[in-house]
């Protein structure tokens, strides 16, 4: 049996407008201790007044979330550039990166870098429809494995794919569909952990 009172807030407001104009037409037979129209009318714009300023917050917090990732997305790139700048002066071990935040990509034993869990994941939109773009970090002398799924709790595997770089783009999904990505580092025949899910709408 369908609700006799909505609880949903738009169809709530709905119903206050059409109980509204009930009221008003039933003139004096509407009882004096009952909810007048005006206190109808009252109730159904307080709730429409709720459902616009949501609206209006939904709105203005997505354009603050994308101002963010876009910002962050720029600092990773300058960032990029002087991992980049500082292995050209002091090579990929020198301990001078410290000074600039990074660390040095030998480690501190000499050996490989270890197969840490991946966790700087951007998503671009791609050059075509369908399509998007990852990177993530570089671990030194590492390859990529890369899954992606077509649901939040990753069960339904669209595709998966080995990047020799720390970058991957893929192609020929369904425009407007969400999807959810993975990616770990290998070496060899060691594996490291698989980074937390990244998603995104593929691009129309």
């Amino acid at each position: 049996m369908a609700e006799r009172i909505k609880r949903r807030p738009d169809q709530l407001r709905d119903q206050l407008a059409t109980a509204e104009a009930g009221i008003i037409a039933a003139g004096a037979a509407w009882p004096a201790n009952a909810p007048t129209a005006a206190q109808t009318a009252t109730a159904k714009g307080n709730i429409g007044t709720r459902i616009t300023n949501a609206t209006t917050i939904g709105a203005s917090l997505k354009v603050a979330q994308k101002a963010t990732l876009t910002a962050r997305d720029e600092g990773f790139d300058v960032m990029k550039k002087i991992d980049e700048t500082t292995d050209s002066l002091y090579g990929p071990d020198g301990p001078e990166k410290a000074n600039f935040g990074l660390t040095p990509k030998g480690g501190t034993g000499g050996g490989p870098a270890p197969l840490v869990k991946l966790t700087d994941i951007r998503i671009f939109d791609g050059p075509t429809p369908g399509s998007f773009k990852f990177d993530w970090e570089t671990i030194e002398g590492a390859t990529y494995e890369v899954k992606w799924y077509s649901n939040a709790t990753m069960t339904q595997l669209v595709g998966s794919a080995t990047a020799t770089a720390s970058e991957y783009l893929i192609s020929g999904l369904t425009p407007g569909q969400q999807y959810w990505m993975i990616v770990r580092a290998v070496r060899a025949s060691t594996q490291g952990p698989w980074s937390d899910p990244a998603t995104r709408v593929a691009n129309v």
